[in-house]
């Protein structure tokens, strides 16, 4: 599987779902305070490791926990901690729910349960202690800010994964692999439902749920959705005008204009106009800052 496509499948994942975080706090652990058993959450568990160290078991792993270590405890997975007598570890955690439609993408898309974290240990541990302050307030925006904070620890875990680390794709994301490859290769093409289920040998009617369930979005919407933002790209293009963008995109020019208007809140020409000279400015920015040096 490419990794643009499995990040797309990320992204439109995490931008659909909604956030619910049931608890948070920062603990301190010792020998005391563990019980020797095995811990099964009904929600989701971020772990970051503050100070101190420790051992998680968890799917027949070992993982060492060292400052800085981010885990992500799935929903009904069983894991255990320990550390060593007379040792300490200082944990950052939230309890958290998501839901996108009925499917289970976090393992679906075989997200590593931990990862290392070393120049951005500070922020992660800022954003923990926003997530504290923002539980313990009860404002109008409370929500908004709580699930801000929470996009942001998702965005610095998905940042800091390898495609390469997770072993093969399933099934599911396969299919949607060569579906997203197909629509990328024949923008200019007409693309229908019936086309794309063909790549996958499903029924259009399952397709589209199928589609939707892992996307977001119906197939026809991310269709015209990637033409927009191939769209975009060209239109940045000194050699390529408006018509030839048309056709690029396999679109007829007042349709894809109209479109495009719809998409950006701006026709074609002025975003290639605004975008030139935003290029420009940029430009001249940086050759007066290295004039004055």
């Amino acid at each position: 599987m490419t990794t643009t496509n499995y990040l797309t499948i990320m992204m439109k994942h995490f931008e659909h779902m909604n956030i619910e975080v049931a608890a948070a706090a920062e603990t301190v652990l010792d020998t005391a305070s563990l019980k020797d058993r095995e811990d099964v959450y009904d929600c989701n568990r971020f772990l970051f490791v503050k100070e101190g160290e420790g051992k998680l078991f968890m799917q027949d792993k070992e993982v060492p926990l060292v400052m800085g270590k981010f885990c992500i405890l799935l929903s009904g997975t069983p894991h255990r901690i320990t550390i060593e007598p007379n040792a300490t570890l200082t944990l950052q955690w939230c309890h958290f729910r998501s839901s996108y439609e009925d499917r289970d993408l976090y393992r679906t898309l075989q997200i590593p349960f931990y990862i290392e974290l070393s120049n951005e240990y500070a922020g992660i541990s800022a954003m923990f202690e926003r997530l504290f302050e923002l539980l313990s307030r009860d404002q109008l925006t409370s929500r908004l800010k709580i699930k801000a904070t929470m996009l942001e620890l998702i965005s610095v875990y998905l940042d800091n994964i390898s495609i390469n680390d997770k072993g093969a794709p399933s099934e599911d994301l396969q299919k949607i692999d060569l579906v997203l490859q197909y629509i990328d290769e024949h923008l200019a093409e007409n693309i229908t439902v019936e086309s794309l289920a063909r790549q996958v040998f499903l029924h259009p009617n399952y397709f589209i749920v199928f589609f939707k369930g892992i996307l977001g979005s119906s197939p026809i919407q991310y269709v015209n959705l990637r033409r927009m933002e191939t769209a975009k790209a060209l239109l940045l293009q000194p050699d390529c005008n408006v018509s030839a963008v048309a056709s690029k995109v396999g679109m007829q020019i007042y349709y894809f204009s109209r479109m495009f208007k719809a998409h950006t809140g701006l026709t074609p020409s002025r975003f290639r106009k605004q975008s030139a000279a935003f290029v420009a400015a940029g430009a001249h920015s940086q050759e007066v800052e290295v004039g004055k040096t």
